[in-house]
């Protein structure tokens, strides 16, 4: 009798630390999940999230956090932590509630997760925010951004290379179209471009012809980006519509005689020029430097004698405005001798 009396007070003990072990596993778990208190440390304030909010669904890419800090001394710092374990740290820079911005992977499409924030105040108090779960990761549901630093190269009289840099998260495709002349029809002649792609060879131009001119927007499910700037074979540029300006020639006219001055010569055949630009810059800094205005369509010619430093090499341009738009010529680089 005795001996099965110790058997069973044995099974008893190894059953009481089996449930010891399984409960203190599921108090870690939930420990993890959600922060235990609302403030410590001190006296602290509160931390409020906006949004992102319980039930939500986000787009993959780049996530915005939305809250409020209402602190006792100042806001020193903000943690995400994202399934209850620490993500990033924020520090306040511009105020006490400046939005947030983390990064979610494409991979994660479809999967559901919670988050909070804690906040440490000046004081060296913190609070933490409420939870907010069951966010659903889905693919963004707006339109692309706009592609951008669409570039030309000439390779050949019969062949450019078009490249442009894109920002855009879920990208399907993207339409290169091109028009012969300011004045021709633009075209979708290389088809749909594969998500991916950032450059193509035209090899369809003849350059001793024709100027030809380019534009790109981006798709995805919910629809077209905005068109990007127009690049042509000039070395010009536009936002619109408005024809670019041909800056003819830019040389140094009163050689030998000093200070040096630069002659431009321009031409440009859109009647709705309101104003030119005369810009300026050295291959020591690529920011071009306003020089000189003139008004509609009055003067194609520009002398600089500003002060030019013998050894120096600088580039002209010409901007063209209209009430509307602005286009910009090809430069030309002149070395003062």
């Amino acid at each position: 009798m005795i001996f099965y009396r110790r058997i069973i007070m044995k099974n008893i003990k190894y059953i009481l630390f089996v449930l010891f072990i399984i409960i203190t596993f599921i108090s870690g778990c939930v420990t993890t999940s959600s922060p235990t208190s609302a403030v410590g440390g001190g006296n602290a304030g509160t931390i409020t999230i906006f949004s992102p909010a319980t039930n939500d669904t986000i787009g993959y890419g780049t996530t915005i956090i939305n809250y409020f800090v209402n602190p006792v001394g100042g806001n020193q710092s903000v943690e995400l932590y994202i399934d209850g374990r620490y993500t990033s740290t924020y520090f306040a820079t511009v105020n006490n509630s400046q939005p947030l911005a983390f990064v979610i992977d494409s991979s994660l499409v479809g999967i559901k997760f919670s988050y909070y924030l804690k906040y440490y105040d000046s004081n060296g108090s913190f609070a933490f925010s409420d939870t907010m779960r069951n966010i659903l990761i889905t693919p963004p549901r707006i339109k692309p951004y706009q592609p951008f630093n669409l570039n030309l190269n000439v390779i050949s009289n019969t062949e450019v290379n078009i490249s442009w840099v894109d920002s855009s998260v879920g990208i399907t495709s993207y339409e290169l179209e091109k028009k012969v002349g300011n004045a021709g029809t633009w075209n979708n002649i290389f088809g749909p471009l594969p998500q991916g792609t950032f450059n193509i060879n035209d090899r369809t131009v003849n350059l001793a012809l024709d100027i030809y001119y380019y534009r790109i927007r981006g798709k995805n499910n919910f629809g077209y980006s905005d068109y990007s700037d127009v690049v042509n074979t000039s070395g010009g540029g536009n936002t619109g519509s408005l024809a670019q300006p041909r800056l003819i020639s830019a040389v140094q006219t009163n050689l030998p005689t000093v200070p040096p001055e630069v002659t431009l010569i321009w031409t440009i055949s859109d009647p709705n020029v309101n104003y030119f630009n005369v810009e300026r810059s050295t291959n020591f800094s690529t920011q071009p430097v306003f020089i000189k205005t003139f008004i509609k369509n009055s003067v194609f010619t520009y002398k600089d004698n500003s002060v030019l430093l013998l050894g120096i090499t600088y580039n002209y341009d010409i901007k063209a405005y209209s009430n509307t738009d602005s286009s910009w010529s090809n430069t030309i680089s002149v070395l003062i001798k």
